[in-house]
């Protein structure tokens, strides 16, 4: 079997030497034929189907609501008594002093009233002279002023300063408005 397995050998060995000596030419520059390439074919993109857009509402800005305001309780204002008659048995009490408005000296024919607080009338009215003043506050019906609160007016505003009544009395009292 050795023999065998030589020719064999040998058989192969001339049939490789008879094909790399065969008279075949060759090329020596030899480009391959391409052989076409497969590429994807591209699928249509699919058309989007439309979706309702949401339209987003307006929301109303809330109006703020008026907190009512509480109804004032009227105070009772006591009603002013009418003024009775001059009473002319008791000497008034009579106030002095000089009167200034805003700050200045008051100019002549300026009002000046004395009033006893529950009574609709002055008990007693004088004008300026000189930015000077002299008041009489007569004593009124039976009832005595005696130990009564006087309020100042000067052109129908109260001015502040009070005095104090007494029968036949003389005070000297500065007034101002402001």
């Amino acid at each position: 079997m050795k023999k065998t397995g030589v020719i064999l050998a040998i058989f192969a060995l001339l049939l490789a030497v008879s094909a790399c000596a065969s008279k075949v030419e060759r090329e020596e520059n030899f480009t391959p034929t391409p052989l076409p390439t497969a590429t994807a074919t591209p699928e249509p993109t699919p058309e989007p189907t439309p979706t309702a857009t949401l339209t987003p509402t307006a929301v109303p800005t809330p109006t703020p609501t008026a907190t009512p305001e509480p109804t004032p309780t009227p105070t009772a204002t006591p009603l002013a008594v009418a003024l009775p008659e001059r009473n002319n048995d008791d000497p008034p009490h009579v106030f002095v002093g000089a009167v200034t408005v805003n700050g200045l000296v008051a100019s002549d024919g300026t009002e000046v009233t004395v009033w006893v607080a529950e009574f609709n009338r002055p008990i007693g009215t004088s004008f300026t002279d000189g930015g000077n003043y002299s008041v009489l506050a007569h004593q009124h019906g039976t009832d005595s002023f005696v130990g009564r609160t006087i309020i100042f007016k000067v052109n129908g505003e109260e001015t502040g300063e009070t005095g104090t009544w007494e029968k036949g009395g003389a005070t000297v009292l500065a007034l101002s408005l402001e």
